[in-house]
């Protein structure tokens, strides 16, 4: 078991590294589009840049399976190997964001500072409709992450998922102007509505309260029961000592110290 999840360990490595590549290479034509836009000329790569992004999509819906199966097999390394999984996949969104903001709607890099709401509704549709789509899936595999969190046995594994839980609730914490920005485009909820009759976005809200109110919960939670542990921690050693002191103790008569020890129970 311990040599399959560590071929694992391995694969995700090698294939997040090959991830990172195509990440850089849509980013690298990404920005050669935005200048030749600048300067007044049609973009040139954005099918191979689409392209790249799907691929790195896909990549990535891989690796978080993989990484599921380290952490289902409580592998030391599924934490860090699901970060190093997450940060892959928080780039793909942000690249594919600049993508469909500055390429697909056609508009220069000065027209994206320009507020939402203000541009050409038939610039916004699909651009904002799949930011929208990137941003909701980043909640919902968070709040999945959140429901699934563990909570520690003993005084290390607490401190271990304290220490990242505050690093994922500050993520969380930062999202929230990225939602805000979304949130800008007046016509956002109407748009996802036509495009998704199913209303898979009804509540879009403050799509990312749900998420922010459970870390909120955990991380409360968490900062409690750091406390007790440690406190209980230091009792139990505080037992350990006395416990030693009492199985090495020397309780013969011929003991000179035996009348401490009975004044001491006294």
């Amino acid at each position: 078991r311990l040599e399959r999840l560590q071929r694992i360990v391995s694969k995700l490595q090698m294939e997040s590294g090959l991830c990172e590549e195509q990440l850089n290479q849509a980013d690298t034509l990404l920005q050669s589009d935005v200048r030749l836009l600048n300067a007044g000329k049609p973009p040139q790569k954005a099918a191979e840049i689409e392209r790249d992004l799907d691929k790195a999509d896909a990549m990535i819906r891989l690796l978080f399976n993989d990484v599921q199966t380290l952490k289902d097999g409580r592998h030391p390394q599924g934490e860090q190997m699901y970060r190093r999984v997450y940060r892959l996949h928080e780039r793909l969104v942000g690249i594919r964001t600049e993508y469909n903001l500055r390429l697909k709607s056609g508009a220069p890099a000065a027209a994206v500072t320009v507020p939402l709401g203000q541009r050409p509704r038939q610039e916004l549709d699909e651009a904002t409709l799949r930011y929208l789509q990137d941003l909701l899936a980043w909640v919902e595999e968070n709040q999945r992450r959140l429901g699934a969190a563990e909570w520690g046995m003993d005084l290390p594994t607490v401190e271990s998922h304290l220490g990242s839980h505050r690093g994922l609730h500050h993520s969380i914490e930062e999202f929230r102007t990225k939602i805000e920005r979304a949130r800008a485009d007046e016509d956002m909820g109407e748009t996802c509505k036509e495009e998704d009759a199913g209303g898979r976005h009804a509540d879009t809200a403050h799509p990312c309260a749900r998420p922010q109110n459970s870390s909120k919960s955990r991380l409360r939670h968490l900062e409690s029961l750091h406390a007790f542990v440690s406190a209980a921690t230091k009792e139990l050693m505080w037992l350990n000592e006395k416990e030693e002191e009492e199985v090495n103790f020397d309780w013969s008569d011929h003991n000179p110290n035996m009348m401490a020890k009975k004044e001491n129970y006294s």
